[in-house]
């Protein structure tokens, strides 16, 4: 093929790929979004690298992005969500590079137009958090061309070994991308590497991990699940990535999975491990295909998380599966009438992530007996300034699940914004019954009395916060306000000192700075 029909082809792709995410350009912060980007302070001074760098000491330079982002744009999503829309781009013309590699021109772009225009990818693209895997995928998928061409005598290790330290630095599930290197190596390429070859890379995955290990200890499980549990929950798991990538039906911001050992995860399990002798006794590129799924799922699958499984965790697992099968299956051009299929399906399933309270109503509908699902439900709902139906939400998801703190600290919130104070009153008092460790609920019923004027009790409410919670930054700023108003000037510049040394760098900090040299210069 000539250049120019290269460079037509490649614009053709980016300009599908632009054009299915186009409509979520504007879509808001959702779920975790409100954690990882609007609740971490350090991306608010760029400047501050050593800041940016501790926040998540796994992920320096997908915080940087962020932190790229707040300089651009503050919190408007627009600006996130172009960047994520420019990576997943790339991210489809690199797929299609790697597969030029391994197949025919044809089915190379094949591969690619399907898995960069899959609904699948929508999860880790438009959902602003869902950019650690994004952007892991170009390092990946760098590393993979690189390592190819490598083997090949076209370039040296240089671009593969500056690709895995990168994807190291994103996101930790980069550990197993030697094996992905590997597969490529033996059932693609035919190349027995030697296995000093790979110590660049055993070598820096190991110091890595050290250094992880040693700075901040082992990644700690998100709840308590059982080793059997977690690989038989995990095995069902990847079944239904399988399923939801072959079959986009389904779809939700939301799977709640049970983390269980079952008689279908032991099924799976085995399933799983035929798959593996069959795929590498036949070796080619199906084996390429499900080992590079497979390096990519199990990192995240060797945790315990809260959630079992997560659409955006499987995203570059679904270029394995899609490469799997092309390779695998005889070809025939009549394929192509699947792309605007699922581009189309990718432009529905972006309509869904512009409104909050929609992608969870449908949550609620995929599973209607589940807390978490009520739970997301209500709090979109909130965000939204829709408290009558937050507060119903919030109501089922009680139902659901009576004592759980944030639910009530969240119906409390309602409440108060729908002018029932001594409701909320109510509401949180039963959350500190539930829980007296309950910092929002000490913050909010403080809040309350700080809303009548009654200072002293507002006073009592943020120091109970403080008991439980003695680092909580609203309670020592509310706490260094209040005793100001109050005319205590010591315990106010105690509780701003306290303050600005544990505030991030930033306006808040810097206004708290001026205050306490104001009552104690």
């Amino acid at each position: 093929m000539s250049r120019g029909g290269e460079l037509l082809r490649g614009l053709v792709l980016v300009l599908a790929v632009g054009v299915a995410y186009a409509v979520a350009v504007d879509a808001p912060f959702t779920y975790d979004d409100r954690i990882e980007v609007i609740g971490n302070r350090t991306i608010r001074s760029p400047s501050e690298w050593a800041a940016i760098a501790g926040y998540h000491p796994n992920r320096p330079v997908l915080i940087a992005t962020y932190a790229a982002n707040w300089a651009w744009g503050g919190f408007d999503p627009t600006s996130y969500h172009l960047v994520s829309f420019a990576i997943h781009a790339l991210n489809a013309l690199l797929a299609w590079r790697l597969a030029t590699r391994l197949l025919d021109a044809e089915r190379a772009l094949y591969v690619a137009a399907v898995w960069g225009l899959h609904p699948m990818c929508t999860e880790a693209v438009t959902y602003v958090t869902g950019r650690s895997d994004a952007l892991s995928g170009t390092f990946w998928l760098l590393a993979l061309i690189g390592w190819i061409d490598h083997r090949r005598g076209r370039r040296g290790p240089g671009l593969t070994l500056g690709a895995a330290l990168a994807a190291l630095l994103t996101k930790e599930i980069a550990v197993l991308l030697p094996l992905a290197l590997w597969a490529t190596s033996r059932f693609a390429l035919a190349d027995r590497v030697a296995w000093r070859r790979w110590l660049p890379f055993a070598g820096g995955v190991a110091l890595i991990v050290a250094l992880r290990v040693g700075l901040w200890g082992w990644p700690a499980p998100e709840v308590p699940r059982s080793l059997v549990a977690q690989v038989l929950s995990q095995a069902e798991a990847w079944c239904v990535y399988l399923r939801l990538w072959l079959f986009p039906v389904g779809q939700s911001v939301l799977h709640d999975w049970p983390g269980e050992a079952r008689a279908l995860g032991v099924a799976a399990l085995v399933g799983w491990v035929l798959a593996v002798g069959v795929l590498a006794r036949r070796g080619g590129l199906p084996a390429v295909g499900f080992a590079l799924a497979a390096a990519w799922l199990l990192p995240s699958s060797l945790v315990p998380l809260k959630e079992v499984l997560a659409e955006h965790r499987s995203y570059l697992a679904g270029l394995g599966f899609v490469l799997a099968l092309v390779g695998g299956l005889p070809w025939h051009r009549a394929a192509w009438v699947l792309v605007p299929v699922l581009a189309a399906g990718t432009v529905a399933r972006n309509l869904e992530w512009t409104d909050e309270p929609t992608l969870w109503r449908g949550a609620t509908e995929q599973n209607p007996g589940s807390f978490e699902a009520w739970y997301g439900y209500g709090d979109a709902l909130r965000f939204a300034q829709r408290h009558a139906e937050a507060e119903a939400a919030f109501d089922r998801a009680l139902e659901l699940r009576p004592d759980d703190v944030n639910a009530l600290v969240n119906r409390g919130i309602c409440e108060v914004q729908q002018d029932r104070p001594e409701e909320a009153r109510a509401t949180w008092q039963r959350a500190l019954r539930a829980d007296p460790r309950s910092c929002s609920a000490h913050n909010n019923l403080a809040a309350l009395d700080l809303r009548s004027d009654a200072l002293p009790a507002a006073a009592a409410g943020y120091a109970s916060t403080l008991y439980w919670c003695p680092g909580d930054l609203v309670a020592l700023r509310a706490l260094g306000g209040i005793y100001e108003e109050m005319g205590d000037y010591r315990r106010a510049a105690e509780m701003l000192r306290r303050y600005a040394e544990l505030a991030p760098p930033g306006t808040e900090r810097d206004d708290a700075e001026r205050r306490l040299r104001r009552i104690a210069p």
